[in-house]
């Protein structure tokens, strides 16, 4: 026995379901009102200028940088509180940026305070031209044999 597309329409009906024509226009409605509301909000608050700084601050790398060039050098815990950087960013930065980006040699003891990392062997102000690893040679003088 098939049931007709009135009764589905009347049992839909009795659950409370809308006809599908009915529901396609609330959600639009409900679309549009969403739109409405964001369209506000984004207008209503204008974006803050940025005002133009003379002398441009010093970056946390270069921060902790000073800090391992001290001769009592620096544990994870006072770079975390020069910073506000969470221990595993810290000795992230000490691995990938420090060692293998800028060639930076670092030491590490134990001590009474905890483990002092120090950065050993240069001393000027530094860079990554500095630590660049030396000379690099040009296609021509790599192939040349004298």
């Amino acid at each position: 026995m098939k049931s007709s597309a009135n009764t589905v329409a009347a049992r839909s009906a009795g659950r409370g379901m809308q006809p599908k024509s009915a529901r396609k226009s609330s959600m639009r409605q409900k679309t549009n009102e969403r739109a409405t509301a964001r369209k506000v909000r984004s207008t209503a608050t204008a974006p803050a200028s940025i005002p133009a700084t003379a002398v441009p601050g010093q970056s946390k790398k270069a921060e902790v940088i000073a800090l391992l060039r001290r001769p009592e050098g620096a544990t994870v815990a006072e770079v975390v509180a020069a910073t506000g950087w969470q221990p595993h960013t810290v000795r992230g930065l000490f691995s990938g940026t420090l060692k293998k980006k800028l060639g930076l040699t670092l030491s590490s003891a134990q001590e009474q305070r905890g483990r002092v990392y120090r950065i050993i062997g240069t001393s000027g102000a530094g860079g990554a031209a500095e630590h660049s690893g030396g000379l690099r040679l040009s296609a021509a003088d790599a192939g040349s044999d004298g």
